[in-house]
């Protein structure tokens, strides 16, 4: 064992003490569910070093629910619940892992190697303003009919 709990990412002695098989409310832990804790640990196990390293970070890193809460508030004069800072931080989350994603294409592209530049991550947002994907675009047309 790599020391790794597979489901969360993190050290096993953190949830290896009251682990079991089932669930907190005392039902058993349904079929599928232990199956997909295998088959991630199996990918797990098949992770180098180094991808085993950047795999615990990408399971550690978040977005701090203070500066998300200051930021909806600041665009909407309206304070946003816990609920809805911890979705809108998973989805900045993962918004940010598929520019990273698209960078990471660029750069290959390119032919280039190294950390991610600057220019390629602007280059990766713009495809994806372009395909669609980030719902935000620079020319946006009035909403009003002209008569």
């Amino acid at each position: 064992s790599s020391g790794i709990n597979a489901e969360y990412g993190e050290p096993e002695e953190e949830y290896s003490a009251g682990a079991s098989s089932s669930s907190s409310s005392g039902a058993p832990v349904n079929e599928p569910e232990t199956e997909d804790k295998a088959k991630n640990q199996v990918l797990i196990a098949a992770l180098g070093e180094d991808q085993l390293d950047r795999y615990e970070a990408f399971r550690r890193s978040k977005f701090p629910q203070s500066m998300m809460r200051k930021l909806v508030h600041g665009m909407t004069g309206v304070s946003p619940s816990v609920n809805c800072c911890i979705a809108l931080c998973g989805i900045a989350k993962v918004l940010v892992g598929q520019i990273v994603e698209e960078s990471l294409d660029v750069q290959e592209q390119l032919k280039e190697t190294g950390p991610i530049h600057p220019k390629q991550i602007r280059d990766a947002t713009r495809r994806m303003r372009n395909k669609g994907l980030l719902g935000i675009s620079r020319h946006r047309k009035s909403k009003l009919k002209r008569l």
